[in-house]
C-alpha cells in the first residue's frame, strides 16, 4: 500500500458575487468562512473539485494521514 497523502486547503478569497456553482463547491469542501482550513484526502475527485476553485484557495500537499480535528481531540480526552 502506498503512502497516504492529503491536502491542506485554506480559503483565501471571499466567494461573494461568484457564480452559485463555485459557492456550492466551497460549501461542499467545508470552506464556509474566510480563512478556514480543512484537510482532504488526495483523490482524483478531490483534485477536480479543487481545480474548479483554485483561484480562491491555498493548497498544500502533505504525506501521511491528516491531523485530527480539534473536536476529535477534545472528545478523546472526555471519555
Amino acid at each position: 500500500m502506498g503512502a497516504m497523502r492529503h491536502f491542506e486547503v485554506k480559503l483565501k478569497r471571499s466567494a461573494y458575487h461568484w457564480p452559485k456553482s463555485q459557492c456550492e463547491t466551497l460549501k461542499t469542501l467545508g470552506l464556509t468562512k474566510f480563512g478556514k482550513t480543512v484537510y482532504l484526502k488526495d483523490t482524483p475527485a478531490v483534485r477536480g473539485i479543487l481545480y474548479k476553485v483554485v483561484h480562491a484557495i491555498e493548497v498544500a500537499a502533505h504525506d501521511g494521514p491528516p491531523p485530527k480535528s480539534h473536536r476529535q481531540q477534545r472528545l478523546r480526552g472526555c471519555t
